[in-house]
């Protein structure tokens, strides 16, 4: 079994190649899938991530006026809680990720869950911090993650990894 170390590098040098034009195809078409899905019709807050230009792009997403946007805030103890997002006030975390300057914790109906690579069990590899693994252990409303054809892989997960309950890819 190849390490995730390795699938973190690939994908992000994948991410980072991938052309324009078939990542606008792509983007269009899965969030086209996404936003007909029944729980994120039903969702009234919609916790997001915010993405690195390499990632997947979600501005469609925060653009949803009819949700609440929460985005996640890191915490000491390797925590994480989802605040109000407002682009006005955010801060960079020590990771270099703007988060919200609140730490008033808001629970989402619906959370987008980053990651590089899935498999088909709908296991994530993230960026390896494991702040969601460590809050999917204790969630229980739906969660999501979007991802291009290439991101979902074969690997064998790890016993603390948390799987998100669909993904959205073509």
């Amino acid at each position: 079994m190849k390490k995730k170390a390795f699938y973190r590098k690939q994908m992000i040098e994948q991410l980072k190649a991938m052309p324009m034009a078939e990542r606008q195809r792509q983007t269009d078409l899965i969030l086209d899938k996404l936003m007909a899905s029944d729980s994120y019709k039903k969702a009234k807050s919609l916790a997001l991530y915010m993405f690195q230009d390499f990632e997947f792009d979600l501005t469609r997403l925060f653009e949803d006026e009819s949700k609440q946007i929460l985005i996640p805030k890191t915490l000491p103890g390797r925590q994480m809680i989802f605040a109000s997002y407002d682009k006005d006030s955010l801060t960079q975390s020590a990771f270099g990720i703007a988060e919200p300057n609140s730490n008033k914790a808001e629970s989402p109906d619906l959370i987008i869950v980053p990651g590089l690579a899935w498999n088909k069990t709908s296991h994530r590899i993230g960026f390896g911090g494991g702040y969601y693994d460590r809050y999917l252990a204790d969630f229980t409303g739906p969660t999501a993650s979007v991802c291009y054809d290439f991101q979902v892989i074969d690997f064998e997960p790890e016993s603390h990894d948390i799987p998100v309950n669909a993904i959205f890819s073509l």
